[in-house]
């Protein structure tokens, strides 16, 4: 008797549920007809939105049922409708503040940036900081970058000048001289001092040794912070990027973004990874602190774990096999394999601890033989803790060794690859070919072999990294392994993939990544109306045109937060 009277009330549940679901989609707010819109099931051509909530995907004259007096109305005339977009590595502060830093030309020669170092200089009052980039180590001939160059343009102004993947620093005297570096100053944890041949620091800094120079500059103040995280997201808006994640939150500018979203200028759904570890100089802080920050549409649940560095010049890379001798090296050379930067058994406790408390890690594992720790790592806090913890994110993966590449069945981690990166660019064709050998390159980036394994797969900018945030131009490269517009050799062709599996890394995996996916990264009723309009649809154009496609319109949970007019 108890169990008809559960199952009648049951019964009469999911009765009101169905009439007050009818009743809600008996009207609507928005109505976009005669459009491409892209389902799970195919293709569409009209969509409705009520309260930015998607009520009905179809046919037009079926979406028409739900239009009244109030309805706005679209007509798309033949544009295209995608889900918005998902960049699931960014640097939003460090993007705003590029924008107003001393820059000169990727992969530009020692006198170039010299002139353009001058340049700022002249603009600049004395004792100012000159903050820019971005330098490619592979260009300098051996023992050309050197602290004298910067000092003969910048003997009054402190000089501090990023490589191209943010992971090495080029500084002059005065630099060294704020940050209290000398010869007598030991190599730090995490990081290198480059040295000439009498021990005297030669003014270039690698991973954590750069910190010390850069938390000597006078930080940003917040109205600052919050200007240059308003500037980067308004452009990743620009591009159809609806939700991302901050991929090193720290704790010298956290306040920037944390104030941008509680005042409600944030518009994306927002990921913040917390630096953690040897090079985090104190952002550790932020852990147990971090839902005073978190607010609006940001949240922190996120821990950032460098373990090694990148497979350039610099060689900080962790790499299962040795790197290229430099000119003059041979075997048993400094940083051979690269380096590890956190210990496997200091690792492997760190991500339990994680673990267990349901933060999420995103691992920067450059080089093969990090991310092999990184795995260790996520299997040993699965034993420990059981398999029911958070999805955690080895990112980057340049390199990986076949053998890592089915451990995500067992373990159930996500892959972020960065496909902006690997067309042919200074960072790719010249320094990370360079310093690993053309059969390695071979292996680069094994995006295909890792979704055939059943992973999922994700995509990061990395920006300010890569010079532009535009996700077309990642969209285009993981399908033609190209430069864009389909020129130059391909970089390791065999691991090309469609331009629907690409779309889906984009959108629905970004989504299921950052536990959205029942609320966006598919354009279906019940979701919001996280979409996007483009003048193009990149499913049926040359796969080298992709990267040429425009954003018209950006919607974020129904509201408009972009016009390209």
């Amino acid at each position: 008797m108890k169990s008809k009277t559960i199952f009648r009330a049951a019964m009469a549940a999911a009765s009101l549920l169905a009439a007050q679901g009818a009743a809600a989609a008996s009207s609507s707010d928005m109505i976009f007809v005669n459009g491409e819109v892209m389902t799970p099931s195919g293709w569409a051509d009209s969509v409705a939105v009520k309260d930015g909530v998607i009520v009905a995907v179809g046919a037009r004259d079926d979406v028409m049922k739900l239009k009244d007096a109030k309805t706005e109305l679209v007509d798309l005339g033949g544009k295209t409708v995608l889900p918005g977009l998902y960049d699931m590595h960014v640097h939003t502060f460090y993007a705003g503040q590029d924008k107003r830093s001393c820059k000169f030309a990727s992969g530009a020669k020692a006198d170039e940036i010299v002139a353009a170092v001058k340049a700022c200089v002249e603009k600049a009052e004395p004792g100012e900081w000159i903050i820019g980039g971005s330098w490619v180590g592979a260009v300098f001939a051996p023992g050309e970058q050197n602290k004298r160059l910067l000092d003969a343009v910048s003997p009054e102004n402190p000089v501090v000048l990023n490589d191209e993947s943010l992971h090495s620093t080029w500084v002059n005297s005065l630099a060294l001289e704020k940050a209290g570096i000398t010869r007598d100053t030991p190599d730090p944890e995490g990081g290198v001092i480059d040295r000439d041949e009498n021990g005297e620091p030669t003014g270039v800094l690698r991973e954590s040794a750069s910190r010390a120079v850069l938390d000597s500059a006078p930080g940003a103040d917040i109205e600052t912070q919050v200007s240059d995280v308003k500037v980067a997201t308004d452009e990743m808006l620009s591009y159809g990027i609806v939700a991302f994640t901050d991929a090193s939150i720290r704790l010298n500018y956290v306040n920037g973004i944390s104030e941008y979203a509680k005042r409600g200028g944030l518009k994306q759904y927002a990921r913040g990874c917390i630096v953690w570890g040897p090079n985090s100089n104190g952002s550790e802080a932020l852990v147990p602190a971090r839902q005073q920050y978190a607010g609006g549409r940001l949240k922190l649940d996120c821990i950032k774990l460098f373990l090694d560095g990148v497979p350039t010049e610099s060689h900080t890379g962790a790499m299962i096999e040795p790197y290229e001798p430099r000119e003059g090296e041979g075997k048993g050379a400094k940083r051979e394999y690269g380096m590890l930067m956190i210990p496997q058994e200091k690792l492997n406790a760190a991500v339990a601890d994680f673990d267990r408390q349901g933060l999420e890690i995103k691992f920067h594992a450059a080089g093969d033989g990090a991310v092999r720790a990184a795995i260790n790592a996520i299997e040993y806090a699965r034993e420990k803790n059981g398999r029911g913890g958070p999805r955690h994110e080895v990112g980057h993966n340049t390199f990986v060794d076949l053998k890592d590449v089915a451990r995500n069945k067992e373990d159930g981690f996500a892959w972020e690859f960065s496909p902006y990166i690997w067309y042919p660019t200074p960072i790719t064709s010249v320094d990370i070919a360079k310093a690993v050998g053309p059969k390695r390159m071979k292996r680069l980036w094994p995006i295909k072999d890792v979704i055939e394994s059943g992973a999922l797969v994700v995509a990061g900018s990395d920006w300010p990294v890569v010079p532009s945030v535009n996700p077309w131009l990642g969209i285009e490269t993981l399908v033609t392994r190209e430069k864009p517009g389909g020129e130059g050799e391909p970089i390791n062709a065999g691991q090309r993939i469609t331009v629907e599996q690409a779309l889906r890394i984009f959108t629905s995996n970004g989504a299921a990544l950052m536990g959205r996916l029942d609320k966006g990264g598919t354009i279906e009723v019940g979701k919001l109306a996280d979409i996007i309009i483009l003048d193009r649809n990149p499913t049926k154009i040359p796969a080298g045109e992709i990267h040429e496609t425009k954003v018209l319109k950006t919607y974020i949970g129904g509201e408009e937060v972009f016009s390209a007019d």
